[in-house]
């Protein structure tokens, strides 16, 4: 591979971590915060609601108690990409935001995946999936800790975010993405 694919392949993992970053720092207060409190476990399913991302052909269920909102980057009404956002708590400081980015403009690649190991706590990268696509998850430390689930859907790539990375705040991003489906 020719050092100029490099750089491009370089370039889009740093936009994808870059993307997620800018939202969660601008969400954050940049004083300490004390730990932030631990949603409560949903036991039942008839609390959630269900939302679809018609640009991406996404179907997803969650907690009604979180506020959806989602964002579409185009150029000239061609999407590049489609992010989505569940939170709870106060705007500044969440006690739980799942922050999914799907990026449509361009190809991803095993290597991809490969270059945002080095972002990761090594001992937190473990292989994942999201329905039939799958990936990677692991820990990024740094001024806006959170863990994410990378992986290639369709050769796009696609991720989850989730701050505070508490055990509790996982587990309730892993029942979230477990109804994900796409179309």
């Amino acid at each position: 591979m020719n050092k100029k694919r490099q750089l491009q392949l370089l370039i889009s993992v740093v936009l994808i971590i870059v993307f997620g970053t800018i939202y969660f720092l601008n969400s954050q207060s940049q004083s300490k915060q004390k730990e932030p409190s631990i949603i409560p476990k949903i036991n039942q399913e008839d609390e959630w609601q269900e939302v679809k991302i018609d640009e991406i052909g996404l179907t997803l269920r969650h907690p009604k108690d979180l506020i959806f909102r989602k964002e579409i980057a185009d150029d000239n009404g061609r999407i590049r990409t489609v992010g989505f956002f569940l939170t709870k708590g106060a705007e500044s400081n969440p006690e739980y935001q799942m922050y999914g980015l799907y990026q449509q403009f361009r190809d991803g690649t095993q290597q991809d995946l490969e270059m945002a190991k080095k972002e990761m706590d090594s001992v937190t990268i473990k292989e994942a999936t999201i329905g039939s696509y799958s990936g990677i998850e692991g820990l990024i430390v740094g001024p806006k800790t959170r863990h994410i689930t990378i992986v290639l859907k369709d050769g796009k790539l696609f991720s989850v975010s989730t701050a505070p990375p508490t055990q509790e705040n996982k587990e309730l991003t892993e029942k979230i993405m477990a109804t994900l489906d796409f179309e």
